[in-house]
């Protein structure tokens, strides 16, 4: 069995067995089970369902990790929750495992390898969860990658970094006090509180100079009588930037706008972070490394140096809670239609062997990078 068919094999098992955050047990054990069998020391129940195996040569050397997200997307259908791998999750851990696979079986000459079998992904929490246990904290660079929409790459093409964008999600509970519609006067009503902060959240400004947006996600309230003034609304809001600093920001600017509105009204205004996530911080002493190794699998005219997208990536934990560790992150074109998170999402399979040797070599050349052990 030559190497793409063997992908395409460990993908299949991947893809039958889709499964969501923090309860990815049959995708943890059979990912266990693999590198088990390949000669790496496993420990499983990491931050959750993460699993990560060793591979140690036994002789000085840096400590390079390879990074796969496990977790499914979860759709409707009818009064039911199906699990589908609508994000490539089931390929990036195909790629990863026949990566973990080949490294064994040709063997390493110095430092080790770590593959690292990531849960939660879709809800931003795996990272944390597995940054939490310590266990990666010897790992001195670290490669991820992500199949790529059409639109941002083809097939043949592969992205040596990927610009992830800073996320976060906000929501606030706002209360009134209710009264008689006839005697408005006597009440605080919400709806007033709430359109009066999506009004003031539009005109906010950030600088035109760097990437932003900000949009209301969610206004839920009036569930009382319709001749009552509405004491309670509650409103979510999604929050991106191409730059950290320019979260910190800009996340201050909408709470402050939140509760001073509220405020003015007579109101009360709780907000509460409910997720958030990262932008890019690329190492420029990776950077080489990864343009040579694609190049070498694509040529020159298969290489993009970079691309800018508005999604977010719990990747970006690794090098936020440490800043010591040297981050890489490629993006795999794969003719991938009709997009990411789109249940129908499709993909060019014979494009993930370039997964492989993009990362393999990668491995490589960073385990003989003296420089790069703390």
């Amino acid at each position: 069995m030559n190497l793409s068919e063997r992908i395409n094999e460990i993908w299949k098992q991947l893809h039958s067995i889709p499964e969501p955050a923090f309860c990815e047990f049959k995708t943890a054990a059979f990912a266990a089970n693999i590198l088990r069998q390949a000669g790496y020391e496993v420990c499983e129940e990491v931050g959750g369902t993460g699993v990560v195996g060793l591979l140690d040569s036994k002789k000085d050397g840096p400590v390079v990790g390879l990074r796969s997200d496990m977790d499914c997307l979860l759709f409707t259908e009818g009064d039911k929750k199906i699990g589908i791998h609508a994000c490539g999750h089931d390929a990036h851990m195909a790629i990863v495992l026949t990566v973990a696979e080949l490294i064994a079986k040709k063997g390493i000459t110095c430092g080790k390898v770590k593959i690292i079998m990531q849960p939660a992904e879709e809800i931003g929490c795996g990272a944390k969860a597995l940054l939490a246990t310590g266990i990666i904290d010897d790992i001195d660079c670290l490669f991820g990658l992500h199949l790529m929409p059409e639109d941002l790459a083809s097939s043949g093409q592969i992205v040596a970094q990927v610009h992830w964008t800073a996320a976060t999600l906000l929501e606030a509970k706002i209360t009134g006090r209710t009264a008689h519609g006839s005697m408005p006067h006597l009440g605080i009503n919400a709806i007033d509180v709430g359109c009066s902060i999506v009004n003031s959240i539009n005109a906010l400004h950030m600088n035109p100079l760097e990437g932003w947006s900000l949009k209301t996600t969610r206004f839920r309230t009036g569930e009382g009588a319709l001749n009552a003034i509405c004491d309670f609304a509650e409103l979510g809001f999604d929050l991106r930037t191409t730059k950290n600093s320019e979260m910190e920001l800009l996340k201050k600017k909408v709470i402050h706008i939140i509760k001073n509105t509220a405020e003015l009204y007579g109101a009360k205004a709780e907000v509460e972070q409910i997720g958030d996530c990262p932008g890019s911080e690329d190492d420029p002493e990776l950077l080489e490394l990864i343009k040579k190794s694609i190049t070498n699998e694509v040529g020159s005219t298969g290489l993009i140096l970079e691309r800018t997208t508005t999604v977010g990536e719990d990747f970006n934990f690794y090098k936020q809670l440490r800043p010591e560790l040297k981050t890489g992150f490629i993006g795999l074109g794969c003719a991938l239609t009709p997009g990411l998170h789109d249940r129908n999402m499709h993909f060019n399979h014979a494009d993930l062997i370039h997964g492989v040797n993009v990362l393999y070599n990668l491995v490589l050349s960073s385990l003989n990078c003296k420089n790069f052990k703390k």
